[in-house]
């Protein structure tokens, strides 16, 4: 009754639906973005900045490959159910299958590998809490939420987006109340179980909406992987390039390092969650849209709210800098100057996030693929070449070329294949 008068209520101040779901997305990351907040407070300040900084770059390790988990189909799922509605308890159905079997593999790999890559991980029961996850359980709650965004229930999506993280901070408050000591394994272990709490809760939301998924009507599996075989790449080269400095820091310069760092960097990301929101709300309406005049017009629309998002970010990230270790704790004083030299990274993020998402919605995700591949490649060998001279500051400023490199780059991509939007007629 509740989400009826509210649809009602934005529709009368003429929100359509895309307005409406990434109102409710925006509405659902905020939330995230307290929880977030104070899931890093509190681990910050009962980790310190060498336990945060142990903890965070082993997460990292798991999050660099994360974006494998599951072979693309979040996106097949979106792009399929958003065109066809009634296929959803078999998209489900793949999705549940997909991400269970590739995250399984990639569990495997990461602690296959984790002794010969980073020698700065934590105990070897600990990392394979982090990778399921990482891996597993996270994956999950977010096809959860892209289902729940394109069957258009956008505040069963804000809902599911939560999951995980309000888990994790219950389990981790728990601990710290009943006494457990704050090391790295144990608050792996809670982050573990936080993370399982809230994937199946995610799945009742789920079965709740569209019934209980129709493994007889689900495609198989070898299709959904050619299909998601290009979101896979584009996924990994476009969100680990956003990890792979904090493990470096790990190896190369410590984990007090790394922890001031990360906490800075984790408080931007939270900053930057509403353009994040606005830009998956707009992918199943670019996907329906695709060829058509509205495509464009929409991107347009999308690219300039994201970029008022981030210019507030910016500003506000700039307000709050100087009080990094009075929230975090003395241990994090250099958070406060990371966390002004990040302060443009949230407009560079908006560029490049509006026009790369154009490039996939608009069948150009090899293009998208290539760009973001040679930005991961870019972030690596500046992180190599700066942060052993600048310290983390040179993970900042590698991050914020690389965002120009690949904002250019989409954006020139999009122009080249006539998709930008029109320019409107003056007079």
């Amino acid at each position: 009754m509740e989400v009826g008068i509210f649809k009602g209520l934005l529709g009368r101040l003429g929100v359509g639906r895309l307005g409406r779901n990434a109102l409710l997305s925006t509405i659902g990351l905020a939330i995230r973005a307290v929880v977030q907040a104070g899931y890093l407070l509190v681990l910050s300040h009962w980790m310190g900045a060498s336990g945060y900084g142990l903890f965070a770059g082993s997460v990292a390790a798991a999050t660099l490959i994360s974006p494998l988990s599951g072979w693309g189909i979040a996106v097949v799922l979106t792009q399929r159910v958003a065109r066809t509605p009634s296929e959803s308890k078999g998209a489900w159905a793949e999705a549940i299958l997909q991400v269970l079997t590739t995250g399984t593999a990639l569990v495997c790999l990461l602690m296959l590998g984790v002794s010969l890559v980073l020698p700065g991980h934590i105990d070897y029961p600990s990392m394979g809490l982090l990778a399921l996850s990482e891996l597993v359980a996270l994956p999950l709650a977010q096809v959860a939420t892209g289902l729940c965004i394109a069957l258009d229930r956008g505040a069963a999506g804000a809902v599911c987006m939560c999951l995980v993280p309000v888990s994790r901070l219950l389990c981790v408050v728990a601990g710290l109340l009943l006494g457990v000591e704050g090391t790295p394994t144990h608050v792996a272990r809670l982050h573990f179980g936080g993370s399982v709490i809230g994937a199946l809760v995610a799945y009742g939301v789920i079965v709740s909406i569209s019934g209980l998924p129709s493994w007889r009507r689900r495609l198989p599996m070898r299709a959904t992987l050619r299909d998601g075989s290009r979101y896979a790449v584009g996924n990994l080269v476009s969100t680990s390039y956003l990890e792979v400095d904090k493990v470096l820091l790990l190896q190369m310069l410590g984990a007090t390092v790394a922890g001031t760092y990360t906490a800075a960097f984790r408080v931007m990301s939270v900053f930057v969650l509403p353009v994040s929101a606005l830009i998956g709300a707009a992918l199943p309406r670019l996907f329906a849209q695709h060829g058509s005049p509205a495509g464009s017009r929409t991107l347009i629309i999308v690219t300039l709210s994201g970029l008022g998002y981030a210019v507030m970010a910016a500003l506000l990230a700039v307000l709050v800098s100087p009080w990094m270790p009075r929230v975090f704790g003395a241990s994090f004083e250099e958070s406060s100057h990371y966390l002004l030299l990040l302060a443009p990274w949230t407009v560079l993020y908006a560029l490049h996030q509006a026009a790369a998402t154009g490039l996939t919605a608009f069948d150009r995700q090899m293009s998208r693929v290539c760009i973001e591949a040679l930005g991961f490649v870019l972030i690596i060998v500046l992180n190599l070449l700066l942060d052993s001279r600048m310290g983390a500051a040179g993970a900042a400023w590698s991050l914020l070329a690389t965002e120009v490199f690949m904002a250019g780059c989409c954006w020139w991509f999009l122009r080249k294949a006539n998709l930008s939007p029109p320019r409107p007629v003056q007079g």
